[in-house]
């Protein structure tokens, strides 16, 4: 059961990974909001499965971050949440500018790429 979940949020991820660039082009910075952090908040969870546990809440998701940055000593991880967070209340209020927008999108995309090699997900 915890493989098949791990592998649902694998193919989710990749999924709103796909779906922003065509958001972005289209100016939907809400839409896109949104994808990247859906695309974070499910591939903690697939890693979290990996040590058997679950997430099922957004504080779940906030305290694995820090579980993350502890584990990978680095502290610049809880300022990757934090502009993970503001993406995803953006999707609310589509109030950060375009700039802003995409530049924590790419840091964003940088961060899920260090996860999927640290965590040996890119295959899924």
């Amino acid at each position: 059961m915890a493989k098949r979940r791990k592998s649902n949020y694998l193919q989710t991820s990749n999924k709103y990974l796909k779906d922003i660039d065509s958001l972005l082009k289209r100016g939907d910075y809400a839409q896109a909001s949104e994808k990247i952090w859906g695309a974070v908040a499910t591939l903690l969870k697939a890693i979290a499965e990996t040590k058997k546990k679950r997430l099922t809440t957004h504080q779940g998701i906030n305290y694995f971050f820090s579980e993350i940055a502890t584990e990978l000593k680095d502290k610049t991880i809880h300022n990757t949440a934090l502009n993970a967070n503001a993406l995803h209340q953006n999707f609310y209020e589509n109030n950060l500018h375009p700039e802003t927008v995409n530049k924590n999108i790419q840091d964003l995309k940088r961060f899920i790429n260090r996860l999927q090699n640290k965590y040996n997900l890119n295959g899924n």
